[in-house]
């Protein structure tokens, strides 16, 4: 039977150290259970990762494992990518870990073997349970010690010690005096690992761009950009996009009206959307576009989203509702931004007011995890044309944002919420201005 090699546990009784061994389909059908198990079903990303990382050890490449070839094998990355700016492996390597560790702490899982990624590492370990770890192990073989093969475990070093690992550490007390040399240089060894991987993580979650954009530009599925529309019926009338959407929903929309109505994106919009396309394609990551009527809530669930402009975009509206800023159109004639925790701070705009003319505009650009879609969203929305330009000009500029980021302290992995002021002169927009600010 084809087994798997796995790290060793001691048996406290005898003194000596047992190789256990799984064979392959075991591994293979403990696999399936965690990527069936609800921390891996609703993610094509995290499942393909850990299938592969798995499968390759199995089939005894584990030493091609390494960052740049699992960006290029699982993630379709080229071959020359910079896997700084891009570091979709290790952020996915870290969030496996996370729910791995969730997976095995719930109820039920007890008696199962352990799969494990340890940090440092894209090479899965494999684990005995810990109530069945030395008695799965073959009695014959603790008879005669000289015949027994020590495979040494990997140190693991997540920030909440695994029952495997503690088990480990309990019953390797007594043969720490016959080699401690070896363990004091192994400890060396694994504390420069761990502030090195420490300092990786903090310089992935720091500020500017990548603060923002990085749950963005490392989930490995194509970016959904959702841009709103101006729809004007057949009269030349503005259609509310609520209205639209609704219309087409209902399956009323036909050819007739479809090529009679009219679908207008702003420039100013494009030129928004211009800025945020060529940063995803200086980092080498896909999107694709759609109008905001035309997007339906179920591709909001298959990847990160990107949406721009306020009022003109119903997803925009609808997703953006729930947090602290929101926006709000009280008349045709004017529409603001709403603190939906202090009522006394609104952000007004005059729609009659002249293009030409000096005023303000205000936007609001937001990166957070939306629970209602499952997906990461930016959020690059102004009330008028001016602020949404801002909210583009804000994500695509890396002194912007870390300024801000560094000015408020804000912790790394927070979600984001600003309110972005720019000051119109001449009918031409200036620099953004935080104003105000949500962080959770």
């Amino acid at each position: 039977m084809e087994t798997a090699k796995v790290v060793s546990l001691q048996d406290e009784e005898k003194n000596v150290f047992i190789e256990t061994q799984f064979s392959r389909s075991e591994l293979l059908e403990q696999l399936e259970r965690i990527v069936a198990s609800k921390h891996f079903r609703n993610s094509k990303r995290y499942p393909s990762f850990l299938r592969f990382v798995v499968e390759q050890t199995l089939a005894g490449k584990a030493e091609a494992l390494k960052e740049r070839n699992l960006g290029v094998d699982v993630f379709a990355r080229p071959s020359h990518y910079d896997t700084n700016d891009d570091p979709i492996v290790r952020v996915t390597a870290g969030e496996i870990r996370k729910r791995i560790a969730q997976y095995y702490q719930e109820s039920g899982h007890e008696e199962e073997l352990r799969i494990d990624l340890p940090l440092g590492s894209y090479v899965p370990h494999f684990f005995p349970s810990p109530h069945s770890a030395v008695h799965s192990a073959d009695p014959d073989r603790l008879k005669d010690p000289s015949n027994v093969q020590v495979a040494t475990p990997a140190p693991e070093h997540e920030t909440a010690v695994p029952e495997t690992t503690a088990l480990q550490i309990k019953k390797s007390i007594a043969w720490i005096g016959r080699w401690k040399g070896t363990i004091l240089l192994g400890l060396s060894i694994v504390s420069i690992m761990t502030l090195v991987g420490a300092l990786l993580q903090n310089h992935l979650k720091g500020p500017g761009i990548n603060y923002f954009w990085r749950s963005t530009i490392a989930s490995g599925t194509s970016a959904l950009i959702v841009i709103g529309v101006h729809s004007l019926n057949e009269r030349g009338e503005d259609e509310p996009v609520d209205i639209r959407a609704t219309f087409m929903r209902n399956g009323q929309e036909n050819m007739l009206s479809s090529m009679v109505r009219s679908d207008m994106v702003p420039v100013s919009d494009i030129v928004s959307y211009s800025k945020l396309t060529d940063l995803l394609t200086r980092r080498n990551h896909v999107y694709r576009t759609k109008g905001s009527v035309d997007t339906t809530f179920e591709e909001l669930r298959q990847g990160p989203i990107i949406l721009i402009g306020g009022l003109d975009n119903i997803w925009t509206k609808r997703l953006v509702a729930p947090l602290r800023y929101s926006f709000f159109a009280s008349s045709q004639l004017e529409s603001e931004i709403r603190d939906n925790k202090d009522p006394s701070h609104v952000w007004k705009f005059d729609n009659m007011q002249p293009v030409s003319g000096d005023s303000h505009d205000y936007a609001i650009v937001a990166s957070y995890f939306d629970p209602s879609i499952e997906q990461h969203v930016l959020v690059v929305a102004g009330i008028g044309k001016a602020g949404t330009q801002t909210a583009a000009e804000f994500l695509t500029s890396d002194q912007d944002m870390k300024s801000w980021l560094i000015k408020e302290k804000v912790p790394p992995g927070k979600n984001v919420e600003l309110v972005l002021s720019t000051e119109i002169l001449d009918g031409q927009p200036g620099p953004p201005h935080v104003i105000a600010s949500s962080v959770w």
